[in-house]
Formats: C-alpha cells, sequence, structure tokens
C-alpha cells in the first residue's frame, strides 16, 4: 500500500516562487548531468578507438576481463569519474588477475604503471570531469559545498521526478506559510543537516557511498509541516494492488507511515544501496527539531488562524444550509 501526496488542504493565494524554482533548478541540473555524462562517455570511446600497443590492451584484459575497446572504455571512465582517480587505479591494480609468467607483486607494479601512463595521457586530451561526481556528497569528505550541491543533483529521471512530486507537495505549504527568507534556512539547514548525519553514521565505514538527491530534504519539510500542521488533511493517491482511488491523510498519520518505513528499511533492508535512508530519517527528525526550536510562535499563530478558518467555514455552510432552507 502506498500513498502519493499531492495536494494539502489548504488555500493559498500566491504562488511558490522559490519551491518552483528549486523544482526547476533540479531538472536543470539534471539535464546538464546527463549531457556531462554522455560527453564523458564519448570521449572514452574515442580514446579507446585510437592505437594503442600490444601491453595496454594485456593490461585492460587482466583488469576487465575482455580486450576490446568497450572494456577500456568503461575503464576509463570509471577512473575518471571518481574524485580521487588515484585511488580508483589502485582499487582496479589490486583486483586485476596477474599476468601468467609474472609474479602478483611485477603484474601489479606493470599494471599500475600502464593505467597512470594513459589514465595520464586521457586526461590530457581535454575531457571534463563528470557533473555529477563534481556535485555528489562523499561522506568523508565533510564538503560544505557538496552539501548543498549534491541536493540538486539526482541519479536517474525517476529519482529525480519522484523527489520533486513529494517535494513540491510539502514544500509549498512551507514557503507559504514561513515567507522566503525562513523557507531558505529551513532548506539550506536540512541539506547541510542530512548529509552531516550521514557522514557521522559512515565515520568507521570506509567504503562509504557518496550520496545525491533531494530525499533528505524533502522529508525534513516533511517534519517542519507536521510540527506546524499535524492535523492537517493531505489529498493523496492511494495505490493497493490495483486500487487506486483519493484519500485525505492526516499529515502526521502521512509521516509516521513514511519514517516507519524508512526506519524498517534502514535496519532490515538488504539492499540499500540506492537509497540513503539515513538522510530519510534524519531528515524528519531535523525538520521536527528545527520547528521544536525556532517556529513555536509561528505555530501558536498558525493554530489561530487555521481555527478561524474552520469556524468561517462553518459559518458559509450553515448559512448556505439556512438559505436552502429559507427557499423551501
Amino acid at each position: 500500500m502506498l500513498f502519493f501526496p499531492f495536494r494539502v488542504d489548504l488555500n493559498f493565494n500566491r504562488i511558490p516562487l522559490l519551491t518552483i524554482l528549486i523544482c526547476v533548478i533540479c531538472i536543470f541540473v539534471f539535464i546538464k548531468q546527463e549531457a556531462s555524462f554522455a560527453d564523458m562517455e564519448n570521449a572514452s570511446k574515442k580514446y579507446c578507438q585510437q592505437e594503442h600497443e600490444r601491453m595496454f590492451w594485456l593490461v585492460i584484459e587482466k583488469v576487465y576481463g575482455e580486450r576490446d575497446a568497450d572494456a577500456c572504455s568503461k575503464i576509463f571512465y570509471h577512473i575518471h569519474s571518481y574524485k580521487n582517480p588515484e585511488k580508483r587505479i589502485d582499487e582496479l591494480v589490486q583486483q586485476a588477475d596477474q599476468f601468467d609468467s609474472r609474479t602478483a607483486v611485477s603484474s601489479r607494479v606493470i599494471i599500475r604503471g600502464m593505467l597512470e601512463e594513459k589514465y595520464r595521457e586521457f586526461r590530457l586530451s581535454g575531457v571534463n570531469k563528470d557533473l555529477t561526481t563534481q556535485l555528489m556528497y562523499e561522506p568523508h569528505s565533510y564538503n560544505l559545498l557538496n552539501m548543498i550541491t549534491a541536493a540538486f543533483a539526482h541519479g536517474s529521471w525517476e529519482h529525480l521526478l519522484g523527489n520533486l512530486f513529494f517535494f513540491f507537495a510539502f514544500a509549498a505549504s512551507i514557503e507559504m506559510i514561513l515567507g522566503m527568507l525562513y523557507y531558505v534556512l529551513i532548506f539550506g539547514s536540512l541539506a547541510i543537516g542530512t548529509h552531516l548525519s550521514y557522514s557521522l553514521a559512515m565515520v568507521n565505514i570506509n567504503e562509504a557511498l557518496p550520496t545525491l538527491g533531494l530525499s533528505g530534504v524533502v522529508m525534513g519539510m516533511i517534519g517542519v509541516f507536521v510540527y506546524l500542521m499535524p492535523r492537517i488533511h493531505i489529498r493523496c493517491f492511494l495505490w493497493f494492488l490495483v486500487i487506486i482511488r483519493i484519500v485525505k491523510v492526516p499529515a502526521w498519520l502521512l509521516a509516521a507511515w513514511y519514517v516507519s518505513w524508512d526506519i524498517y528499511a534502514l535496519y532490515f533492508s538488504e539492499n540499500q544501496s540506492a537509497i540513503n535512508f539515513i538522510a530519510h530519517v534524519s531528515g524528519a527528525t531535523i525538520g521536527f527539531g528545527l520547528g521544536l526550536l525556532f517556529l513555536v510562535e509561528r505555530k501558536e499563530k498558525l493554530d489561530r488562524d487555521i481555527q478561524l478558518f474552520h469556524q468561517a467555514e462553518a459559518q458559509k455552510e450553515e448559512e448556505l444550509q439556512q438559505g436552502n432552507e429559507d427557499k423551501k
């Protein structure tokens, strides 16, 4: 059973300009990521289609298991896409098969020397770095700029559109309620806070994967929303097997559903390589915490405004019913 939120049961007279702008930036950045990927892939294929000595192709075979241009282009693409190409070369050397006529140590020396020489030649050919690699966040780097840029980068169209769908459903209301300044501060705090949480969780894990995407910020916006308006209903598409319908779900219940699934997946999922559940759970926690620390007065005012709104709506309904009775 899945809930896909698409609208909050509140009416605003303004347009959420910043939320729309962030969505547009994310789409633009991903288009540039795709273009960067294609350019680097084409550059690696072009380089590997050139004439190379026989030893070079033997090294390619020992590293990848095949001796052709396709295997070569994949090796150079992966080396060049790493923020630390030397480390990637070292990993490839350690994984490579040894030459039949040489010792393991001698084989590694030859393979390392050839890869370093050819990668230097490849790099000097003018190929640009992969944009995704430049934008993503490495958990051991504690790079503040990449904590922000990684939030705008995504791994696929499905990843991007899924995040934007949930982001707009909640963040637009936060922008309308809190204004642009609070909104920007919250967005930045969530982007930094979720990536810092991921870094702290990965301190003792040497092979921690880099991360990218807006999902930590999305969960943070849900956390802020639930603090401010826990009982406001969210209109959702409910998908269960083959049944799809629109239902209204209280914000607190929807948030509890999402966070519960993320916590479950964090501890029990066997395949977590593509989803940063730490960012999801920490985002929801940080978002709710920001509300508790800085938005108490705003929540009290919002509670009064919502109460007055419901009273006005009830009065309108009562007057309408009275008018219908008078006509009879």
